[in-house]
């Protein structure tokens, strides 16, 4: 397992590396820069700036350096936040978000399965088609459609939770239904599907010629096999409830890397930027290295291709 979950790893570096270099490309391609503003900067001001920062070396250049700093665990200075690295700025507003995102993807993965496992128990009866509804609409209605309305009839109207805040454990919870909806619906459906497909397999026709009973067919032959699909969801998914909560944290007033994230393509902190997109898919790369690694422990097949 240790040597699959490095092979992994050393795959990604180079998606990682492209990474890197298609967001550095995007910032440095943008017209402007950190150092302008309402105010004109006298150009040998300017000049200092741009030597100071080493943004007046070629464009190869710049890259090299900021690479292999970032190999040394070095992002670099925040342009708009004096004495402030970006390294101490993301420890600072990541915490936040991967506490929403952990919330998310626990209600999703809850809220998911459950629902998946109901429906196959309940196949072609209502309740099978009002959680189908149920799931198509979560996939359709967007994160600034589901917030502002959990707002309104939670916040406003009923006045149960408190809206804006990230300090009282009921502050978390819209904001976790928020993000999670969507991914719960994802979630019921690859259980659903995965289940439908492995009960129908040989060997759970096989279990019931010999019969075995049909909880013992669902919870012990079935359902390990036809979570594969969810755990194979999970890793991309993890990453996406991270890096995707920008519209959350922003609807909320969350204080997390999605608002920070904002705030410094507004203030055109390149080097913030940077460090926000680089964190982002390190998390990527990460939870998909541990997904196939959970994939590969539930179904060793996988580890032998």
């Amino acid at each position: 397992m240790f040597f699959f979950f490095t092979k992994r790893i050393l795959f990604a570096i180079p998606i990682f590396l492209a990474v890197t270099f298609l967001t550095f490309s995007l910032v440095h391609s943008v017209p402007g820069g950190p150092f302008d503003g309402e105010k004109e900067i006298p150009i040998a001001i300017r000049q200092k700036l741009d030597q100071c920062y080493g943004r007046d070396r070629p464009f190869m250049e710049q890259y090299c350096r900021y690479i292999g700093r970032v190999f040394r665990g070095d992002f670099g200075p925040s342009y708009k936040y004096p004495h402030w690295d970006v390294v101490e700025l993301v420890k600072s507003k990541a915490l936040v978000s991967l506490e929403i995102g952990v919330y998310a993807m626990f209600f999703a993965l809850m809220m998911g399965i459950f629902m998946g496992m109901l429906c196959v128990c309940y196949r072609g009866t209502w309740i099978d088609l009002f959680l189908s509804f149920l799931s198509t609409l979560g996939i359709c209605l967007p994160a600034f459609i589901v917030g502002p309305l959990l707002i309104y009839v939670f916040g406003i109207h009923l006045r149960w939770v408190n809206v804006a805040c990230w300090d009282h454990w009921g502050d978390k919870i819209l904001p976790t239904l928020t993000i999670g909806i969507l991914y719960a619906s994802y979630v019921f459906r690859l259980t659903k599907r995965g289940l439908c497909d492995v009960l129908q397999k040989p060997y759970i026709i096989a279990a019931r010629a010999r019969g075995i009973s049909e909880r013992r067919i669902f919870f012990i032959h079935a359902l390990k096999n036809g979570l594969l699909p969810v755990v194979a969801y999970m890793g991309p998914a993890f990453a996406g409830v991270i890096s995707g909560a920008i519209v959350t944290e922003t609807i909320f007033q969350i204080p997390g890397l999605g608002r920070l994230l904002i705030q410094a393509i507004t203030n055109r902190d390149d080097m913030l930027i940077l460090g926000i997109v680089n964190f982002y898919a390190l998390a990527v790369v990460i939870c998909n290295a541990l997904a196939d690694c959970v994939q590969a422990w539930l179904d060793p097949r996988i580890r032998l291709q």
